[in-house]
């Protein structure tokens, strides 16, 4: 779950920028594109002796996608400009497939998740790859993106959700909806995008309002009760495909996990990783475990997302992660099944007798977009990990800012990786932004509305290159 400019870490970090030299920068852009595509999702979709078929998502990027490039064993296999491949030069043995893709500018993606396959001489033999079985594309269906709503029915931040139920129940977690302080919005609106197509960006489709959940459990269920035009919508309508729940407290160690979600980086279209259930925690000593432990990726924007075991049944939710003292990462799945209270209650509730009225606007959701670049020394042209770059809200300015940090003044906020690169999601389209950029040791770059963004504008938008001059 990704919610931008809420946190002290966030504070504390500006506040060095601020601290730093005033004098301005140009924010300038490089003329070449430096934003690698998004990673594809590589599933096997048939195994024979002699033979392996290989399928994957189409990567997303700017400014189209060139060629994708297959390895096996860590040796290339293939450069093709489709999305399948049949290897037909198999002897018995085990194998080790990912695969990459290119945009137009030669750059490249992080591999997609490794599938392993064993081939056997023997008839009638099994593959070990623990995908074979299933339906990828299919099972994403029951996964949908949930938009956390203001009062305003302004986006606010973005999770993910599993559809349980053909009408439209929607189990996620509560932090999704809401913080320690109550639901986001007075009526408990979330926006809600069903997954088609998963080669495709999704955008909000329906409203769904929050129905029960625990906050301590950090569980929720919403219900898709209207679309954006607040016409109340049917099952018939909706012709959901809900997620079959499995016994968590059958999972055992090693068991291996698959996660569907919408994480904040690369979310405009459904992820998949794939792990192993890597231990168990019980908080309160009770002999019942509350949290599946996994080495499977939990991004920011995956949370509320669907965990589903070999078999494509629903085993957890994830919810959270750990970072150790060594940059250690640890993620954490809810059980499935103590999930089952929140949704018992969730359908005894049925559907309300009248449909509250929406927010103080009657408008829907305002579109955003996530706005990228990459931040790098102006003499050097490398990388600047750490740096920040800063949206402040429309209509505010540098000074603004400066006055009174800590009254909102911030739309989003991001922090370079070790590539430099950075995103902020949530950006409204129709309006002109300030910035702020820096990092420790290079001179601030402070912008009055110097990021616009049409209200017309389709995608998300590359700022490319951001460069910082180091401090004299």
């Amino acid at each position: 779950m990704h919610k931008p400019g809420t946190t002290k870490k966030i504070s504390a970090v500006l506040a060095v920028v601020l601290i730093m030299a005033m004098t301005a920068t140009s924010c300038a852009k490089k003329a070449e594109d430096n934003s690698p595509p998004t990673a594809p999702l590589l599933t096997i979709s048939n195994t024979a002796n002699g033979s392996v078929a290989l399928a994957w998502s189409e990567s997303y990027d700017d400014e189209g996608i060139d060629s994708y490039v297959l390895y096996r064993n860590d040796e290339i296999l293939a450069d093709v400009d489709k999305i399948e491949y049949i290897d037909n030069d198999v002897a018995a043995g085990e194998y080790e497939y990912y695969v990459v893709a290119y945009d137009l500018t030669g750059n490249r993606s992080a591999k997609s998740v490794k599938q392993k396959v064993k081939i056997s001489d023997e008839p009638g033999s099994e593959s070990l790859n623990q995908n074979a079985n299933l339906d990828i594309q299919e099972l994403s269906k029951s996964t949908v993106k949930l938009y956390t709503l203001d009062d305003d029915l302004n986006i606010i931040a973005m999770g993910s959700g599993t559809i349980i139920s053909k009408n439209g129940y929607i189990l996620t977690n509560y932090h999704c909806v809401g913080d320690e302080r109550g639901l986001s919005n007075t009526e408990g609106y979330v926006a809600i995008a069903i997954t088609g197509d998963v080669k495709k960006n999704i955008q909000p489709q329906y409203i769904a309002q929050y129905r029960s959940g625990v906050r301590e459990l950090d569980l929720a269920v919403v219900k898709i009760i209207m679309d954006l035009n607040w016409n109340q919508v049917s099952a018939e309508v909706l012709n959901l495909i809900p997620a079959k729940m499995a016994d968590s407290d059958l999972v055992k160690l090693g068991d291996d996990i698959n996660i569907l979600g919408y994480p904040g980086v690369g979310g405009e279209t459904i992820t998949f990783t794939a792990g192993h259930v890597s231990g168990f925690l019980d908080d309160n000593n009770d002999a019942e475990i509350d949290w599946i432990k996994t080495d499977a990726v939990v991004n920011h924007g995956n949370s509320g997302g669907t965990a589903i075991n070999r078999t494509g049944e629903m085993i957890g939710i994830p919810t959270a992660k750990q970072v150790g003292a060594d940059n250690d990462v640890m993620f954490y799945l809810k059980p499935v099944n103590q999930a089952l209270a929140v949704v018992e209650e969730a359908f005894a509730q049925g559907d309300f007798a009248q449909i509250p009225k929406p927010g103080s606007s009657g408008e829907a959701p305002v579109q955003t977009i996530t706005v990228y670049g990459q931040m790098v020394d102006s003499f050097t042209l490398k990388a600047v990990p750490g740096a920040a770059f800063v949206i402040l809200k429309d209509n505010a300015a540098i000074e603004d800012f400066a006055a009174n940090p800590q009254e909102s003044m911030i739309q989003s906020y991001a922090e370079a990786d070790q590539d430099g690169i950075f995103a902020c999601y949530d950006v409204p389209v129709g309006a002109a932004y300030s910035v702020i950029a820096g990092a420790d040791g290079y001179y601030s770059i402070l912008e009055d509305h110097a990021l616009e963004v049409p209200a017309d504008w389709e995608g998300n938008m590359d700022i490319g290159a951001v460069y910082l001059e180091k401090a004299q």
